[in-house]
């Protein structure tokens, strides 16, 4: 009997949604809906196959943490099938990018980026990256986000396409945390690839 698949779509403000999708195996499998707002990044220094970068706000925090939290108390500890290492080709990782580095941001925000994911199946282009960022000190209910090369899940498609952006499991633990964290505690975590 096959595990079913749990599914979240998380509006997004501006418009569109993500879609996160996942069946207590090897990761949280990522695409984007329908997003609208394109960040206008200055300076244009793109090449080859740069991929949009989109930003924006998820409207709920509450259901992606317990989204999360739910996969990583339940996921099994071994990986049900292999992912593929990310790489960022022909453009600035999204940290770069958004210019979430720069001390005067951090002094606002906090931010957890995943770049680049794991992906899964065929994959072309610049690698899948995401970052989310919280106001410091504030408990909004809402979380922004920025987002480069995930996949478009087309309207009424099934999450069961081929390929994907992964959040893996550990990343996920990572996720998790900073999700569930208080708004006031929220530490610093931009997640350079070095990390990984």
């Amino acid at each position: 009997m096959p595990t079913p698949t749990h599914v979240l779509a998380a509006p997004v403000e501006e418009g569109g949604e993500f879609v996160f999708a996942h069946a207590l195996d090897s990761g949280i499998r990522v695409w984007m809906r329908g997003l609208t707002r394109l960040v206008d990044e200055r300076p244009r220094r793109l090449r080859g196959v740069a991929a949009p970068l989109y930003g924006g706000t998820i409207r709920d925090l509450v259901p992606l943490r317990d989204f999360v939290a739910d996969f990583v108390e339940h996921a099994a500890a071994d990986p049900g099938g292999p992912l593929a290492e990310g790489r960022i080709r022909d453009t600035r990782p999204i940290v770069a990018r958004t210019g979430s580095d720069a001390l005067s941001n951090r002094m606002h925000f906090s931010y957890r980026a995943m770049s680049p994911l794991h992906t899964v199946g065929p994959w072309d282009g610049a690698a899948a990256e995401l970052l989310l960022s919280r106001v410091r000190g504030l408990d909004y209910r809402h979380i922004g986000f920025f987002a480069t090369g995930l996949p478009e899940l087309p309207a009424g498609a099934a999450p069961d396409t081929p390929a994907a952006a992964v959040i893996s499991r550990e990343r996920a633990e990572h996720l998790a945390e900073y999700l569930q964290a208080p708004a006031g505690q929220v530490l610093h975590h931009l997640g350079h690839a070095a990390r990984r």
